[in-house]
Formats: C-alpha cells, sequence, structure tokens
C-alpha cells in the first residue's frame, strides 16, 4: 500500500555574531561529575548519574521544578498537545529515514540520536545524562562477486553481504568456484512454539559445525582456497501457529486463534538474520562463501544479515535462489572466480538517551526501545516516545501523570553482541529501575504484511504484519488488553512471558511488569533507498501509539504492587554489566523555550568555559520577535548561584557569562538553568557543571 511521503524539514541554526552580556550572583554549588557542550562529549561519574537520576526524577519532592509545562502553559496559555495523527507520524518516520540507514555508531545514527534528544527537550522533557559506549563500528564499503572465465564470465548479482564478515583486501579475493551442497536446517523436529524455535535456533550453531565438515569433505577436487557456493534453505519454514501457546489474547475482530495457526511466518531475520557461524568454513581452509537463500532477489536485496552475530573469520555473500541456480551450473567448470567484501572499522562513541517527564510520585513507568536500525522499521519506536513526549509534557496540572515518565533509548541492537543494550541501561540506571512500577518496549509500528513465494514473488497481502505484545499476567496484562479492545486493532496478539522476542525481556526478569511489543515483517532487517516506506501504514502506527498512551495512562493510579500480582514468572534479576561513561547529551546544551506572545528563545548551554576564566557560558537569541526582560540563572539545590542581568534578546545571538560573586569557581555536578521573561519561568532543565573546557 504505497503512500506519499513527507519530508519535514531541519531545525533551523542559529546564525550571526555574538555578543557579550556578563554576569555574577552568589550560590552554593555541591559536588561531583564533569560536562560539555554540545560539540563534544566529556565524562560524568556514574556516581552523579545515578544521583543526578534519583534528584530529576523525583522532581516535586526534590526542588518542586516548578513545573516547567506548568509554567509555559500559564504564560501562553498553550493548549495540550494530541496524540499524533497519522501525518503527523508519517513525517516523524520520514524524517528518521532521511537520515539514512542508522546503523550503530554511524553518522546517520548519530544525527538521529541527537533529533532524538532535540525532540524531547523541545517537547518539555528533561535529558538525563547520556551513557556512552565505546564502539568498534564495522561497515562494508564495497561487496561484489565476479566469474573470471568460463562461459558464465561476468559480475554475478549479488542480493547482499554478511554483517561483520572478514574483509577481503581491495582488490578482493580469488580461488576456484566450487558448489558445496545444501547445508543442514536446525532441528525442527519438535518445533511447535516459541520456546522449541529459541531452543532449536541455540542449537543451530553446533550442529552446522558437524554437518559443515562432514560435507565439506566428501567433495572431490577439495574446497582450500575456494570460493564455496552452498545452498542454505532459508529462511525456515515457520508457522504464526508457534506463538499459539502463548496467547492469550488475539484482537482480530471476526477472526480467532486458529486463523494464526499455519499463517506463513518464513522470516530472513529468524536465520540467517540471528547468525550463521563461518568458523566451519575457515577450518576448512575457504577463502570466502556463498550462500543461496530460498528468497526472490526483491526480497533478499539489501537485507543486513545477520544483524546479530558477532565477527566472524571468512568473508560471505547472499544470492537469491533465480542467480544460485546459475552460479550452481557455473560451478561444475570450476571457474576462477573473485568475492569482494571491502571493509572499514572505525573506533567510535555511542550514546544512549534518557529523558523525564517529572510526575509527583516517586515511581516511574519506563518506555523502552533501541535508536539503531536500517529502514522505517528498526527502529521506530524513539519517532513514537518523542510524539508521546510532545503530549504528556503538554498536559496541565489536574490532567499530567501521577509517576514520572521515563524514555530510555539505547545503541547496540545492530552491533552485534558488543553492546549491553537494555541489560545495560538497566546496569546504569538501578535507581529507575527499582522505582518502576512498570514498563513498555515498543519496536517496529505500521507495518504491512509482505510475503514471498515462489508463484507471485514479493508482494504485499493487503493485511497489517501480525503485532505481537508480550504482557506480564495479571491486572497489568488485563489493563493492556482492555485498552486493546478499546483501541481494535486487528491482528495484535498479546502472548505470556517469559519466552519473548524483542529487547523487553530483561524487564520481566528484574521483577518489572511489562509489555514487550513488536512486528517481525520480511523486510525488517532491510536497507534501500526510501527505507520501505512503500510498505508502512502511518494510520496503524498513529492507532498503536494511541493504545500504548492510553496502557500508560490507564495503570497510573493502579499502585505498583497490584500490576506485579498474578504472573510467577516476574524475577528478581540485578543487571550489573554497563561499561558505559555517562556524558552531556549532544542536545543537552541546546534547546528551544516559549516565551510567550508567539516569541521564542532559543539557548544553547556550553558549561565552564577556561578561556572566560571558569564563567558559564550560555548563548541566547530570538528565533522570532524580539524578547526583552529576559534573565538566565543557574540554581543549585533551590538556591540561586549565577544570574545575569535582564536582557533585550533579538536574532543576534548573544553570549551571556555566568560567574559567581569574588570570582569563586563553580563546584561540579548538577544544576538547573532556569529562563525567565519578566520574572516568570519559561524553561527550566537540569544541565551539569565540571571542569572547564577550551574552547568557545
Amino acid at each position: 500500500m504505497p503512500r506519499t511521503p513527507g519530508r519535514p524539514s531541519n531545525p533551523p541554526a542559529p546564525g550571526g555574531a555574538p555578543t557579550p552580556a556578563d554576569a555574577a550572583a552568589p550560590g552554593r554549588p555541591a559536588p561531583s561529575s564533569s560536562p560539555t557542550d554540545g560539540a563534544s562529549r566529556g565524562a560524568l561519574s556514574r556516581r552523579s548519574l545515578v544521583q543526578g537520576a534519583a534528584a530529576t526524577a523525583a522532581a516535586a519532592a526534590a526542588a518542586r521544578l516548578v513545573d516547567t509545562g506548568d509554567a509555559i502553559a500559564a504564560a501562553t496559555g498553550r493548549p495540550p498537545v494530541a496524540l499524533p495523527s497519522p501525518q503527523q507520524v508519517r513525517a516523524d518516520v520520514q524524517r528518521m529515514v532521511d537520515f539514512g540507514p542508522r546503523l550503530t555508531g554511524s553518522a546517520p545514527h548519530a544525527n538521529f540520536v541527537e533529533w532524538l534528544e532535540t525532540e524531547f527537550v523541545k517537547a518539555g522533557a528533561q535529558l538525563l545524562p547520556c551513557d556512552d559506549y565505546a564502539y568498534l563500528r564495522w561497515t562494508a564499503e564495497d561487496h561484489g562477486l565476479e566469474i573470471l572465465d568460463g562461459p558464465a564470465k561476468g559480475d554475478v548479482r549479488v542480493s547482499t553481504y554478511y554483517v561483520r564478515a572478514q574483509g577481503t583486501p581491495p582488490g578482493g579475493l580469488t580461488g576456484p568456484l566450487v558448489y558445496g551442497g545444501v547445508l543442514p536446517l536446525p532441528s525442527l523436529d519438535s518445533l511447535t512454539d516459541a520456546g522449541a524455535l529459541s531452543a532449536a535456533l541455540a542449537a543451530f550453531p553446533g550442529q552446522l559445525l558437524s554437518a559443515v565438515t562432514g560435507l565439506l569433505g566428501t567433495l572431490g577436487g577439495g574446497v582450500r582456497d575456494s570460493i564455496l557456493v552452498v545452498d542454505l534453505p532459508l529462511p525456515l519454514p515457520v508457522p504464526a501457529g508457534i506463538f499459539a501457546a502463548l496467547l492469550s489474547h488475539l484482537q482480530w475482530e471476526g477472526h480467532g486463534p486458529q486463523d494464526i495457526l499455519l499463517e506463513d511466518y518464513k522470516r530472513s531475520w529468524i536465520l540467517p538474520g540471528l547468525g550463521i557461524p563461518l568458523s566451519p568454513f575457515e577450518a576448512a581452509g575457504v577463502r570466502g562463501v556463498v550462500f543461496v537463500m530460498d528468497r526472490s532477489y526483491e526480497a533478499l536485496k539489501g537485507q543486513y544479515l545477520p544483524f546479530f552475530n558477532d565477527r566472524e573469520p571468512v568473508p560471505a555473500l547472499f544470492v537469491d535462489r533465480e542467480t544460485g541456480r546459475a552460479l550452481r551450473a557455473a560451478a561444475a567448470g570450476r571457474p576462477t572466480a573473485r568475492l569482494t567484501l571491502s571493509v572499514s572499522e572505525t573506533k567510535v562513541t555511542t550514546p544512549s538517551v534518557t529523558a523525564l517527564i517529572p510526575g509527583e510520585s516517586d515511581e516511574v513507568v519506563i518506555l523502552n526501545t533501541h535508536t539503531d536500525g536500517q529502514g522505517f522499521v528498526e527502529e521506530n519506536g524513539g519517532v513514537a516516545f518523542v510524539e508521546m513526549a510532545r503530549h504528556f509534557a503538554s498536559l496541565p496540572a489536574g490532567k499530567r501523570l501521577r509517576r514520572t515518565l521515563v524514555f530510555a533509548a539505547w545503541p547496540g541492537h545492530t552491533g552485534g553482541h558488543e553492546l549491553p543494550e537494555l541489560e545495560g541501561w538497566m546496569a546504569a540506571h538501578p535507581d529507575l529501575v527499582r522505582r518502576a512500577a512498570a514498563a513498555l518496549t515498543i519496536e517496529h509500528l505500521g507495518c504491512t504484511q509482505w510475503r514471498d513465494t515462489a508463484d507471485r514473488g514479493y508482494h504485499a497481502t493487503g493485511q497489517n504484519e501480525l503485532f505481537a505484545a508480550w504482557v506480564t499476567q495479571g491486572r497489568f496484562h488485563d489493563i493492556t488488553r482492555d485498552a486493546l479492545v478499546r483501541a481494535n486493532i486487528d491482528r495484535t496478539a498479546l502472548l505470556r512471558p517469559p519466552v519473548q522476542f524483542g529487547v523487553g525481556a530483561a524487564f520481566q526478569k528484574a521483577g518489572v511488569p511489562q509489555i514487550g511489543a513488536i512486528a517481525g515483517p520480511e523486510y525488517l532487517l532491510t536497507i534501500s533507498p526510501n527505507g520501505e516506506m512503500d510498505k508502512f501504514d502511518e494510520t496503524l502506527a498513529a492507532r498503536q501509539i494511541a493504545w500504548f498512551a492510553d496502557v500508560v495512562k490507564r495503570i497510573d493510579d493502579v499502585p505498583a504492587a497490584e500490576l506485579r500480582a498474578g504472573d510467577p514468572t516476574l524475577g528478581d534479576t540485578v543487571f550489573t554489566e554497563d561499561g558505559s561513561r555517562p556524558v552531556q547529551c549532544a542536545a543537552g546544551g541546546a534547546f528551544d523555550a516559549d516565551a510567550g506572545d508567539g516569541t521564542r528563545l532559543r539557548v544553547r548551554f556550553y558549561g565552564r568555559r577556561r578561556r572566560l576564566g571558569g564563567a558559564v557560558l550560555v548563548r541566547i537569541e530570538a528565533t522570532g520577535p524580539a524578547v526583552a526582560g529576559v534573565t538566565v540563572e543557574l540554581r543549585r539545590a533551590g538556591r540561586l548561584v549565577a544570574r545575569s542581568g535582564r536582557m533585550r534578546v533579538t536574532g543576534r545571538r548573544r553570549d551571556v557569562r555566568l560567574r559567581r560573586t569574588r570570582r569563586r569557581p563553580f563546584a561540579r555536578g548538577t544544576y538547573s538553568l532556569v529562563t525567565r521573561r519578566a520574572g516568570t519561568v519559561v524553561d527550566r532543565r537540569s544541565v551539569r557543571l565540571g571542569t572547564a573546557a577550551r574552547g568557545r
């Protein structure tokens, strides 16, 4: 069901020459931590991160935060922001796709993360320091296969490359093209449910090792130094009925559970998406491998396979079934072939994002997803979070959530096993996990169903992709079901943990009542010029976002103990392995503030600057009409630390230098940066100060 994409513009960039505005005022800072500006991320202590999380999320109990949203609403009379329309959802998802494939640690990924940070801040949420992870980014620069002699001489149509495989020299590797037969499937004898599928996938690498060793030993002429072609009869012939034993509710008007039992669920993301080990081929002395998949070229082209494996010792490529038939015939003459997989590896850092909308309660509800992905599917959960933040942060005092809303968006899902994903975020934020009344993991919204069959090729079925939500049983499940019945989203299945796909299962293990919602279309991992937006259903996505928002509202007044009751599979695991380094988020230094009467201020926080004698630098400008009576101040634990004089702010950037009296140094730690117009608070947010930085 193709649709016309929307393409919103980038947010405007500040311009003009700076003018100074020095200021100083008394205050009493307190210890801990270190910052950076928006251009470079600096380290903060883990202790201060946890303390900052506790203080910020407790909100009203700490400094009362002068409820930023209420202060702005009072000053401007701005009405609440509605949940998004389908058009708004499409525009924001298109904006994400326009960044390009957001593979872990890549420039498009970093740009999307910064967009999330900026949009959270603009919505009125507060950013905690980001958790920065060191990562060795693997990038395929070029790939191809060429037969150099014989009747089939020429380039071979290659669908995609094997992710994190060993790269070749720039000129490729050459060797005889040899056909090695058909590789075995995972044992499917007991494939009756999702648990059996998980067990079969776990056992498959060992089965493959022995099978490949036996298969290659029977080939005449040997395979050492060859370019080996093997048939991989995948994807697995899996029916959607594997989820039947877990099914607690199916929302599909006029249908019942029997209607999904035999539905085709062959998906490339299951296998080889979860990894095919290449070490058996290395042991056989093979120079490179070409896997023939039981897929059309249209379905296989651009698939990022496998997306969740470790680094492998042999270069490998994938071709479709039609190309595979030609390669089998060509390999009979053992022609010389060249396989190319040029790769680069770059040391980078990649951050998580944690944003809060403070409530009155010490308890929190966590919304969880990852930030990296290939097209519109992986991962549009962060876009949904921005839409929900805009809505919930805009509600007036009487309609706000009682609990603090936490948005957790972290990297690493397309990065193999090298980053800790959700478990790492939970280890970095134990206080938030401890106070969590519930968690909602949201992935892969708005997916239509496409199938690849031998008779019809790759085609749309006209249905939604099956949307599965694993839900903690008991009261929480019943609330989720009732909200789903009200939303009436067809082909949505509620399933019982603890056997669970997706990135939210760690909450169940940790004893946090949870929803883990996910769809798994065939194009889940596809990288394409349009990000597969022709397969995106924005109306479905908007309805799914509204369903999750309704669940959040419905559970707000339900005691946490009731949400936890009724599911004996809730665990008590405490995750402790993290490895991240807390830093000032890039957009933590830049935000827009609504100053009322149709005026807006753009404020950028740079922190302490050595060239200014340790003064705190803030840059401010109006993005529309000039704004008079503006002041900027730093507060710590409710006390004034430094304040500027009153300013008239225009579209020309103005540097504000905040100093303590008698030029005493600022202590490191968490402060509130408060922007006022004529004494009225128009914006308040947490910032961090550390060792004075050079520059600016």
